[in-house]
């Protein structure tokens, strides 16, 4: 395995009528699109089952048969098979905001090995704990804006508001409407700079918890302009109790 490439599935998309293109977040080269031929077939080394949005793979990189197109991979294999993620309906909604997250916040061809150690790190997380995970997507979101560059300033005194353009708490309200009132401000506080179990840890009532993510995302959205076409934290608000 020393000699292979470790990468996380973001998307896959059909091509043609057997193969597929996909998008790998690797550890030693970021972002990579690659395609895979005959996945559909029956029979097929590389099957469509290895490419699912957040397979943790492994593989070795063909070279390119001819300029501008696209690499292939051989020999995938996938480093963890997911125990509970596909079979626990919240779970998999998780995952399903997670790879939009990603598939929409990362664009670098660039070595990150700290970000593909927190992504993967946290999927291994989520399959393995059994209960007490509702509140890792605002967990997760929030360390994605730790490792884009705008991680909340940790300034907050009481009665203070968060300031949503500026990224940190303030004594008065902004004239602009991109604020948390000093309530869910309390709540985002409570959540900084805390490990996985931790943040779980925190107690939180499911209107609190959804409208923390509501926020987040506009958070999201105001420093990272890529996320205004976003959609799957919806599904996940009916879902996560």
């Amino acid at each position: 395995m020393d000699d292979k490439i470790q990468g996380i599935v973001l998307q896959s998309i059909r091509y043609g009528d057997t193969s597929l293109i996909v998008r790998v977040y690797t550890r030693n080269y970021g972002l990579q699109s690659y395609m895979v031929k005959g996945a559909f077939n029956r029979g097929s080394k590389n099957r469509v089952a290895l490419f699912q949005n957040m397979s943790l793979i492994h593989f070795v990189e063909a070279s390119r048969p001819a300029k501008g197109t696209l690499k292939y991979l051989k020999d995938v294999q996938l480093t963890h098979v997911y125990q509970s993620i596909p079979f626990v309906m919240n779970k998999s909604a998780i995952l399903m905001y997670v790879s939009e997250l990603l598939t929409k916040t990362i664009t670098e061809q660039e070595q990150n090995e700290a970000l593909f150690d927190f992504i993967q790190r946290s999927m291994l997380w989520l399959d393995l704990v059994d209960e007490r995970f509702a509140n890792f997507p605002l967990f997760f979101t929030l360390e994605m804006t730790r490792h884009l560059g705008f991680y909340p300033k940790t300034n907050r005194q009481e009665g203070w508001c968060f300031d949503l353009m500026e990224g940190s708490f303030a004594h008065d309200f902004p004239v602009h409407p991109y604020y948390l009132d000093p309530d869910v401000a309390a709540l985002l506080s409570q959540l900084l700079n805390l490990g996985v179990d931790e943040a779980c840890q925190v107690p939180l009532k499911t209107s609190q918890r959804r409208d923390l993510l509501d926020k987040l995302i506009v958070f999201m959205r105001l420093h990272a302009p890529v996320m205004n076409d976003f959609h799957s934290h919806e599904v996940l608000k009916s879902v996560l109790e």
